[in-house]
């Protein structure tokens, strides 16, 4: 009875295909939707085992998380594939016939066009899974860096990340046009070379500024975690990428700045000064006598020298001259590094409120009488 079923499915044919190579497709198919999920569960496995042994068993859930639709989408592809090569009368279909000569006919068959689609899907899911990988790789070795505090690595990996996706990208897509479309690559990138000049010159700027990214990681003017100022923007340096830095501004909103314009105009590392030069000016009016003026300058002077955290004497001087008032500007410096438990906003505050206790002192209460204490800090170096 078996011999007979199955010299009958043999024997049957379904618009010309025979019945055992539909059931071989089909079969195939729902093999492939049954066994794919644990031939990735197990690829996946092996691969994070072999990865763990170079980058720690907490990166394991990070390498499946990433491998695993690229490793799916690429194994139903090779398992369809299989399933549909059953198929010999169908895929002998004739899609497109066109006469040269009449001894020359240039002929497209359906298996033709389901090759050049198998291969375009192989090559784009092979490159995305290697795509992954290389993520995974460089993730791992930037958490390694965070952890270590290796700040130059922190800057250069992600962009070395970008360079290897980018040349793996180029590679799929001459891949494509070689294996897929039958293109010439040798005479295309010889044309490209030709023709290289002309689209450097159309995208100057951008080359520029990929060039400026090198010259950014190699002079290493900042890194990253740094604040910097800059064309009048200041920010936490987050990244530094082919075209652009990408700053965090104290109010959470986001700056980038072409390379070229970092390398281009003078900046200011803030992270990298040794002090900070606070500069407060006082306001009086003309009726403050000029010996109590002089006790009070003296006073102030005397005031800053008991001050903690003040590094060097202060710098007072009688300013500037209004319609109704005189200016006294002061500078002080304080280090860049405040200790924990101290803000700069704190210490200017106590600071100010010192030297308007003093000011209170020498001053009588007048309806005319104008007093103004103003503070600001100048983010510059030591002057």
């Amino acid at each position: 009875m078996p011999q007979n079923i199955i010299k009958e499915i043999q024997n049957t044919t379904v618009g010309g295909e025979p019945l055992a190579n539909i059931l071989w497709c089909v079969g195939i198919i729902v093999v492939s939707f049954l066994l794919r999920k644990p031939i990735t569960t197990l690829f996946s496995r092996i691969s994070s085992s072999i990865a763990n042994k170079y980058s720690g068993s907490q990166h394991d859930s990070m390498f499946k998380e990433l491998t695993r639709k690229p490793l799916e989408r690429l194994l139903s592809t090779a398992f369809i594939y299989l399933a549909i090569n059953q198929l010999s009368v169908l895929l002998d279909l004739t899609i497109f016939k066109r006469y040269h000569t009449e001894d020359n006919p240039y002929i497209i068959r359906l298996s033709d066009l389901i090759d050049k689609i198998f291969w375009l899907l192989i090559i784009l899911y092979l490159t995305l899974f290697l795509s992954r990988i290389v993520d995974y790789i460089f993730q791992s070795l930037i958490n390694k860096a965070q952890q270590e505090k290796n700040r130059e690595k922190e800057q250069l990996l992600p962009l070395l990340k970008d360079m290897s996706k980018i040349t793996l990208g180029v590679i799929g897509f001459f891949w494509i046009l070689g294996s897929v479309f039958g293109v010439n690559i040798p005479a295309l990138i010889t044309g490209i070379g030709i023709g290289g000049v002309a689209i450097a010159l159309a995208a100057k700027e951008s080359v520029e500024n990929f060039f400026a990214s090198f010259i950014i990681l190699t002079d290493k003017p900042f890194r990253t975690g740094d604040t910097i100022q800059i064309v009048g923007y200041e920010g936490v340096v987050e990244r530094v990428g082919f075209r652009s830095t990408r700053l965090r501004h104290a109010n959470g909103s986001l700056i980038i700045i072409p390379n070229r314009t970092i390398i281009g105009e003078k900046m200011e590392n803030l992270s990298q000064r040794n002090q900070r030069r606070i500069q407060v000016d006082i306001s009086l009016g003309y009726g403050f006598p000029s010996e109590k003026l002089q006790a009070f300058l003296d006073d102030i002077q005397e005031l800053f020298q008991k001050l903690p955290y003040i590094q060097r004497p202060a710098e007072i001087m009688v300013h500037a001259f209004g319609e109704n008032t005189f200016q006294i500007r002061i500078f002080y410096f304080l280090p860049a590094l405040l200790p924990a438990s101290y803000t700069l906003h704190g210490v200017k505050r106590d600071i100010n409120f010192a030297v308007y206790k003093l000011l209170d002192s020498y001053t009588e209460p007048k309806a005319t009488q104008t007093t103004v204490i103003k503070a600001k800090t100048n983010p510059s170096k030591e002057q």
